[in-house]
């Protein structure tokens, strides 16, 4: 009987272990921003997460455009955003996404 609990502990202990390690892992990899500047760029190359929204804000001092165009080829999203703009939340992306931002601005993705 012994070895049957000490066993249960051992499971529940490192299954606990498991689950920590793996939330602490999500959240660093959803909150570590990604900065981009004028240009296109595909989801998967920019290895942006699909599925959840991201919050994005303009941190330079130049006006820029944000579109998301699907794999369709259709707009998603057109944003305006001002120097120094306040977040924004984006719907979320998939996998075949194309950001494309217009204008000598640095956005952050977090």
């Amino acid at each position: 009987m012994k070895g049957g609990n000490l066993m249960k502990k051992f499971i529940i202990i490192f299954s606990i272990f498991l689950f920590v390690s793996f939330s602490i892992n999500t959240a660093n990899a959803a909150t570590e921003p990604k900065t981009l500047t004028q240009g296109m760029y595909n989801i998967s190359d920019e290895k942006l997460l699909t599925g959840i929204n991201y919050n994005v804000r303009n941190t330079s001092t130049s006006k820029s455009l944000l579109l998301v165009i699907d794999s369709s080829e259709n707009i998603q999203q057109l944003i305006r955003l001002e120097p120094n703009s306040p977040k924004y939340t984006l719907k979320p992306l998939n996998f075949g996404d194309l950001i494309v931002i217009i204008g000598a601005a640095t956005l952050e993705f977090y």
